[in-house]
């Protein structure tokens, strides 16, 4: 059983490059105007797979719980964490009627980072996505960036309430914080 279940938002990063000095994040954003970028980055992103990965970098036994689209940016973010560690892509749920979150970053040097967001799956992300089996006997349950996942949210959270009851989680003291 995992020791660790990492559950809820996931999505796929695109992170254009930007050489020094050649941005204005004013003119980048003027209609008509053609901005040149390098390489792209292609990484996975949101709590799920920063924390998932990192816990099993650190050595830790991890299930990561999110969904994705059954679409390229889907397949994408289940060959990178197929990449990063056997197994880490098979605890996430594909919803053949909705498509993956991205997120295009914007991150020219010298400038805060703006995000472009496409929430898509995470906003059907619910209690009925959580394997509550492997939850049951793991250490940490980790539900990441519920604000961003419309039905976790809606009805005053019931959904996230729901899932911390399921899980045992439903107490907020000291290290007993899920």
């Amino acid at each position: 059983m995992a020791k660790a279940v990492v559950a809820g938002h996931i999505c796929l990063d695109v992170i254009p490059e930007f050489a020094a000095g050649t941005c204005d994040l004013g003119a980048l954003l003027t209609p008509g105007s053609l901005t040149e970028v390098g390489e792209a980055v292609v990484a996975t992103g949101g709590a799920v797979s920063n924390t998932g990965q990192a816990l099993y970098r650190l050595g830790e036994e991890v299930v990561l719980m999110a969904k994705i689209g059954d679409d390229e940016f889907g397949q994408t973010v289940q060959r990178i964490l197929d990449q990063a560690g056997s197994g880490l892509a098979d605890g996430l749920r594909v919803d053949a009627d909705s498509s993956t979150s991205y997120s295009l970053v914007i991150n020219p040097p010298g400038i805060d980072r703006v995000f472009l967001h496409s929430p898509g799956a995470n906003h059907t992300f619910g209690s009925d996505d959580i394997d509550y089996e492997k939850a049951a006997d793991c250490d940490l349950f980790h539900f990441g960036y519920p604000p961003l996942m419309k039905r976790i949210y809606e009805q005053d959270g019931a959904e996230l309430k729901m899932i911390f009851e399921k899980t045992g989680c439903d107490h907020f003291a000291g290290h007993d914080i899920c």
